[in-house]
């Protein structure tokens, strides 16, 4: 009974430091908004009225994993609409999630993170489908595209040239994040058929962040 006690007290320990070493899931996070983040008071007022119905959120995970799978270079896309601007508290949304970088179970299981940490913000989830998703950085330019489906051109804000006069910050990042940067979206757009509209974008404006964000495991 001692013996079988001490065997029981071992694999715990050995559990305790298994989880304590896995690494915490962290990456990059791009997120853009069809409103501006960073404005003028006018264009802020205006823009909860008529616009911010729409946003795509990118997640890029370096290293991490959940469920048991490892998630290193996984991508995830996530596009949101909703009635109202998603930057207005309690908006309800509804979002299409494309998976790419791992195979099928590690994409079920960043699917499922995503939902535990984020699901406030992803809301009903209408469609998870795998599918092409490309980064790529040229400069301080990055580029997600879901082929066939989304395109978004992002850079870091050069303030204050690229903002309106009296500009203020007027919207944090939809996530907790590690750190994070105004970006300046220069094109964004959608073409799937997932929703009842499509948009494309390509006067640039401070609508969103590049970010580092990271979930404790």
């Amino acid at each position: 009974m001692i013996r079988l006690l001490a065997i029981v007290s071992a694999m715990v320990l050995l559990a305790g430091l298994v989880t304590a070493s896995a690494p915490a899931i962290s990456g990059q996070y791009i997120e853009v908004r069809s409103n501006h983040v960073y404005t003028c008071g006018c264009l802020y007022s205006g823009e909860q009225v008529t616009s911010g119905r729409e946003a795509i959120l990118a997640w890029v995970v370096r290293e991490g994993a959940y469920a048991g799978q490892d998630l290193s270079g996984a991508r995830a896309v996530a596009v949101l609409t909703g009635p109202e601007s998603l930057s207005l508290q309690g908006t309800p949304r509804r979002s299409a999630v494309f998976v790419d970088g791992v195979p099928a179970a590690a994409q079920k299981a960043l699917v499922d993170m995503l939902k535990e940490y984020y699901g406030d913000v992803l809301g009903q989830i209408i469609s998870v489908q795998a599918a092409p998703v490309k980064l790529a950085q040229e400069g301080e330019r990055i580029t997600i595209e879901v082929a066939g489906l989304s395109r978004v051109v992002v850079r870091p804000a050069r303030l204050p040239e690229d903002a309106h006069q009296g500009s203020w910050l007027w919207y944090t990042p939809f996530i907790p994040t590690t750190d994070s940067a105004l970006c300046t979206t220069e094109f964004t757009s959608f073409r799937g058929d997932h929703f009842a509209r499509r948009w494309w974008e390509a006067d640039a404006g401070i609508t969103g962040y590049i970010a580092s964000f990271r979930v404790p495991r």
